[in-house]
């Protein structure tokens, strides 16, 4: 066996780490880069409004226009994969939004409830481990903000960029914790699927 090959549980952790490093370091040197662009080469530049450089002009567009074709193509990619139809076949979305709450605390915590239908339990499973697909919608909306900021090139666009990454990072790290949560959940209950 190859001394160099490694098992899918640390491949896959190795894969995690390397992301959340790239998000923990590119947002502050995204950010950071704006900030200073503002403080040393803006034009003009207010609190509300800056005339950005030609660099920051030219990365603000292709920013935005990448975010927008990520955004567009993830639409579209749930469309035709039937995820959007499931998703709006539901039977969670005839239930009350404090039900579908206590069942994706049920999923979350991987203790099911005696009382509990089986097979919503089953269905708020499927939908957190069938999300993944959101994290490059968010990704086409982080790019498509950061390009704004870029474009707008003032103190006020800097914040709202900054603030608009971080919520998508914690909207990310929400999703894919679900996801993880959700596969285990029909991992460790086999039994309640089959009912």
């Amino acid at each position: 066996m190859d001394a160099t090959a490694m098992t899918p549980d640390r491949a896959g952790r190795k894969q995690r780490r390397l992301r959340l490093m790239l998000g923990f370091v590119l947002l502050p040197v995204v950010v950071g880069a704006l900030a200073v662009g503002v403080a040393m080469g803006g034009q003009n530049t207010g609190v509300f409004d800056g005339e950005p450089p030609r660099w920051a002009g030219n990365l603000g567009r292709v920013l935005v226009i990448l975010g927008v074709i990520v955004e567009v193509a993830a639409v579209v990619w749930v469309v035709r994969t039937g995820r959007y139809r499931a998703a709006r076949q539901s039977p969670l979305l005839t239930l009350s939004w404090s039900h579908r709450r206590r069942l994706t605390r049920q999923v979350r915590r991987g203790t099911p409830e005696a009382d509990e239908d089986p097979a919503l339990l089953v269905e708020t499973a499927r939908q957190l481990a069938g999300q993944r697909w959101f994290v490059v919608l968010v990704a086409g909306l982080a790019m498509t903000s950061v390009g704004q900021a870029f474009l707008g090139f003032a103190p006020f666009f800097a914040v709202i960029g900054g603030l608009l990454l971080m919520i998508w990072a914690v909207l990310t790290v929400s999703v894919l914790r679900n996801a993880r949560r959700g596969e285990a959940f029909l991992r460790d209950h086999p039994d309640l699927s089959g009912r």
